[in-house]
């Protein structure tokens, strides 16, 4: 194993080869993380990523050493979800600052599983690739136009419609549009995100369930319990107090 990539003995045979195969491959980023938060494992475009030029500068540090606070503690907060509950994140599209463009912030399909080893118990592989919405073409540019207003306005009761003339397309273009890029139709993305966006409040606030539901658009708790549970795998409750166990 490269030593730039990663540091022998820290993972599982399986998670290596991943790191080795994807060791020096530019258009996907991929990290470990042990289960105290502390990276184990990265290949050069992650180290890129976080504007450090070697792993060595990355093996051995936390998130709040690399990425913004309000970045890092989402991170955390997703990894002791994996970590507690066991349900991956898959395709989460988040919006990141490039590191060859600190002013251009693009989009990425992030995933995370949780993996078991033998000698250092549980970690965290996540893998992040370009989802290619800032490229020029007109539907990704207006599949990013829908995206964002998603994400500005998830706790908003949003039409298909609306996010179609935000993307300049028709709702059937949009819905094809949407489904090549994450497997998932205009109106399930919506209601996905606005889950995202109430477990990261779980997560990191004590706020009460029921007004986590109201700030994310929810009609009432019990329809949160429902969507929440649909999307994440668990109960609000259930998923804050499995999360507060990681800490």
């Amino acid at each position: 194993m490269r030593s730039d990539v990663q540091r022998p003995g820290a993972a599982t045979e399986s998670v290596r080869l991943v790191l080795d195969l994807f060791g020096a491959v530019p258009q996907v980023m991929i990290c470990v993380k042990d289960g105290s938060g502390v990276y184990v494992g990265a290949n050069r475009a992650f180290v890129r990523r976080t504007r450090r030029r070697h792993a060595a500068d990355v093996i051995g540090r936390r998130a709040g050493d690399l990425f913004p606070a309000p970045l890092a503690a989402s991170y955390d907060a997703q990894d002791r979800a994996v970590l507690a509950t066991g349900y991956p994140i898959r395709n989460h599209l988040e919006v990141i600052a490039d590191a060859t463009d600190p002013g251009a912030g693009r989009w990425y399909l992030t995933t995370k599983v949780r993996h078991h080893t033998d000698d250092r118990g549980l970690l965290v592989v996540a893998t992040s690739v370009d989802a290619r919405l800032g490229d020029r073409a007109d539907s990704a540019t207006g599949l990013r136009a829908a995206i964002e207003l998603v994400h500005d306005r998830c706790h908003e009761p949003l039409r298909v419609g609306e996010l179609a003339a935000a993307a300049g397309m028709s709702a059937d273009r949009l819905e094809r549009a949407m489904r090549r890029t994450l497997s998932i139709s205009p109106k399930q993305y919506v209601l996905r995100v606005r889950a995202e966006r109430a477990a990261t409040l779980l997560a990191t606030t004590d706020d009460p369930i029921a007004r986590i539901a109201a700030e994310c658009g929810y009609y009432d708790q019990s329809q949160m319990t429902r969507q929440f549970r649909a999307h994440i795998g668990a109960t609000p409750n259930s998923y804050r107090h499995a999360v507060a166990d990681e800490q």
